[in-house]
């Protein structure tokens, strides 16, 4: 992140990074101390050929024998998470630190780090989860995730040099779906772990939602408010300078619209204007949560994909005005955090 960073050129190791690892990242570590108030952490396989008949006719064309069926065998989650942390011990060393959140994370750190500082991240993992599946998210997903936690910037890139041979493709982490690795530099504050957990739950729960959707969501809770077991919201972070920056730009003015995001393309998200969509998107998200709509058009729109691609229905079917009605008064807002 959950400074400024950017995708490697090593296009065959970005095209692993889901896309969630946009071009910032949440602000270092000071941003996500506790508060006495409330913890802050601002194939298709080729055709068979048919058989070759013999030479006279014969009464019933043959039917060939069925190809050997070659079935995975069903998916053991406790095996899996067992492989990870076996795994981990021999990617990092025999004394690193082990444990499993919310059933799926296993969460990994590397030996001689202080015992207090990864209970401190695992402690917010778990409550992050409580408020996340609590009537937001409504499924997880059902395959164990690698979640492995570096205290500073040398061992994280080192992890990647070894890994894949080549640098970290983000400065503060990110989450590569296809092996579900998260790997982060959590001496830079633990935001970027309360963004990164948010899109696995997208991608299990909402698996059509556009970009913007799964990182404005993400962006939110960089800087996690949690005020009780099972609640969790967000506060203004280091993305709204550039959010401010945009709105008051002759030249950007038009594009930092709430209205503007609704059919936004994923490569147009993640386009020139990367920092300033990010931004965008994350304090529509911040002010649909200030005024409890936030999750209940997450859930319409999810409910609903299919007839409603764009979320223009579910937006103004749950706040009550179109995306471009309600673009004024977030507008007036979003200026005056």
């Amino acid at each position: 992140m959950t400074g400024s960073m950017r995708h490697l050129s090593l296009l065959s190791l970005a095209a692993l990074l889901v896309a969630c690892t946009g071009s910032e990242r949440p602000a270092p570590a000071g941003s996500a101390a506790p508060s006495t108030a409330a913890r802050t952490i601002a194939q298709q396989k080729p055709p068979v050929p048919p058989s070759k008949m013999d030479e006279a006719p014969p009464r019933e064309a043959a039917t060939p024998p069925a190809a050997a069926s070659k079935t995975e065998p069903p998916y053991d989650l406790a095996a899996d998470r067992e492989r990870r942390a076996r795994t981990a011990k021999e990617e990092l060393g025999s004394r690193t630190q082990v444990t499993v959140v919310s059933d799926i994370f296993v969460v990994i750190g590397p030996p001689g780090w202080q015992g207090a500082a990864f209970e401190q991240s695992v402690s917010l993992m778990r409550s992050s989860m409580a408020g996340y599946m609590n009537n937001r998210f409504g499924k997880k997903p059902d395959r164990a995730i690698s979640v492995y936690l570096f205290p500073s910037g040398q061992p994280y890139e080192a992890f990647c040099k070894k890994q894949y041979d080549a640098p970290c493709i983000a400065h503060y982490g990110f989450y590569q779906p296809a092996n579900r690795y998260m790997v982060m530099n959590a001496g830079l504050g633990l935001g970027t772990l309360t963004h990164e957990i948010v899109h696995p739950l997208v991608e299990a729960d909402f698996p059509e939602a556009p970009t913007w959707l799964n990182e404005g969501i993400a962006s939110v809770f960089e800087a996690p408010v949690i005020t009780k077991p099972g609640e969790i919201h967000g506060v203004k972070n280091w993305r709204h300078p550039r959010l401010k920056r945009a709105m008051t730009s002759a030249s950007e003015k038009s594009l930092a619209r709430l209205d503007t995001l609704f059919g936004m393309k994923d490569e147009t998200f993640r386009g020139d204007g990367e920092d300033r969509n990010y931004a965008l998107a994350r304090y529509v998200c911040q002010w649909l949560d200030e005024r409890g709509k936030l999750w209940p058009f997450y859930q319409r729109w999810r409910d609903t994909a299919e007839s409603d691609p764009t979320g223009v229905k579910a937006f103004t079917d749950v706040v009550g005005m179109t995306p471009t009605e309600a673009h004024a008064l977030w507008s007036k807002w979003a200026l005056a955090l």
